[in-house]
């Protein structure tokens, strides 16, 4: 029996059991009377109370009879049922715990549900948007995979992020935060090959949820806890450290005529201990209190770093992709060179804050633009448009973990990565 978590609330339940909502269509069955909208007080209480009292009417949630829940496909999914006042079928199925509206295949693949966590202007909008582009070209190519958009909102703001930064090169609007209102996720089919023992065998297809905490929420623990479900549910995280917020790095930087250095948000090393505090409050940590959810910390904006690296650093290019395995060499080179660099900086209090903290860390160093934005117009893309380097590595990590990618190590490859713990 397939179990569905929640995009949303992340809530668990059965597929089968998943209440629907009518469509309100008329098509001449019991009399062609459509349902009217009803108010939709779950839902309206899980969005806030700044839904506008028109939004709250919505179609009617109903559950479907046990037997005709029997009927449907493997796991419940993939079915429309009739809704019992007017008959009308209906493939929409909501969370019974928010009432949430499900993409019509959510319920039909296993997900994975990736946190994106960074402090204020860590550039964490600008980084999806980049990374859904990669993993549609060049990424996706080195993989033979396909991302594909699941559900209104997420393809609406595909489109949005795409045209700003690829056609208007500007970036993207910032998260906004948690008293303004719910930060809707993004939900995405990965489909990749299944490898076997005699090669690929069909393809398997995830689903990716990226849900955007915004960085003000980060430093406020009522706010925070708003995301707190997100949180536990997640498979991995993925924790954006702008480097300009760190004081040795802003001092280390020769005087240039780029754009102005940012201004100085929640410090990365309060923002891992926040999280980790979130997380074993929920029951993620070991008896030694280390984390067990595995984090990717990815230092961004490395093209501003580049005065501060060595000329053949792994972090001024992009990484190979040798036959579709993720290299897990190439991997280590960067975390070693980012230890380096962490330890180096500000003491290496954020490193530390780290390994006490977590018990499964990669670091990873990505640049989602290439080059800083124009100094004349801090916010906009390069004239050349988005060079990204290395913006698939944390996502690509997290799930070699869960064994979705091959793993290439010291020129051998296996299916799944390795179980050792990454310090």
């Amino acid at each position: 029996m397939t179990t569905v978590i929640c995009p949303y609330c992340f809530t668990r339940a059965s597929a089968a059991r998943l209440p629907y909502r009518c469509l309100m269509t008329p098509n001449g069955v019991r009399g062609g009377a459509p349902c009217g909208p009803r108010p939709d007080e779950t839902w309206a209480a899980f969005m806030g109370p700044g839904v506008p009292p028109a939004a709250r009417m919505r179609g009617p949630v109903f559950v479907p009879a046990r037997r005709l829940a029997g009927l449907a496909g493997p796991g419940g999914t993939g079915s429309s049922v009739p809704c019992p006042d007017c008959g009308v079928p209906t493939p929409v199925r909501v969370c019974g715990s928010c009432h949430s509206d499900l993409p019509s295949d959510y319920c039909d693949q296993d997900s994975r549900i990736i946190a994106l966590v960074g402090a204020k202007a860590s550039g964490k909008s600008t980084y999806v948007a980049v990374l859904r582009n990669e993993l549609d070209h060049r990424v996706g190519q080195a993989y033979h995979a396909s991302l594909a958009a699941m559900g209104q909102h997420t393809q609406a703001r595909d489109r949005e992020m795409a045209e700003d930064l690829y056609e208007r090169l500007r970036l993207p609007d910032a998260t906004r935060p948690a008293a303004l209102g719910f930060n809707d996720p993004l939900l995405y089919r990965l489909s990749l090959p299944r490898r076997g023992l005699l090669g690929s065998s069909g393809t398997r297809h995830t689903t990716l949820v990226f849900f955007d905490a915004a960085g003000e929420d980060l430093a406020d623990a009522e706010a925070m806890d708003r995301y707190t479900r997100y949180l536990s549910a997640a498979d991995g995280i993925i924790l954006l450290v702008d480097p300009l917020q760190l004081g040795s790095v802003r001092d280390r930087l020769p005087v240039h005529d780029g754009p102005p250095l940012p201004v100085v948000e929640t410090s990365p090393r309060q923002i891992a201990a926040d999280l980790a505090a979130q997380l074993r409050t929920h029951g993620k940590g070991r008896s030694g209190g280390r984390v067990t959810t595995p984090i990717a910390v990815a230092v961004t904006k490395t093209d501003m770093l580049r005065p501060l690296l060595e000329p053949h650093s792994p972090l001024l290019h992009n990484a190979p992709h040798p036959g579709g395995a993720y290299d897990a060499e190439d991997r280590l080179a960067v975390h070693e060179e980012l230890r380096a660099l962490l330890t180096d900086w500000d003491s290496g209090a954020l490193l530390r804050q780290l390994e006490h903290d977590f018990d499964r860390l990669s670091l990873f160093g990505l640049s989602a633009l290439g080059a800083p934005p124009p100094a004349n117009a801090p916010a906009d893309v390069p004239k050349s448009g988005p060079q990204p380097v290395r913006v698939e590595d944390p996502l690509l990590w997290l799930l070699s973990l869960r064994g979705l990618l091959p793993v290439r190590t010291a020129g051998k490859e296996k299916a799944t990565a390795g179980k050792e713990r990454v310090r």
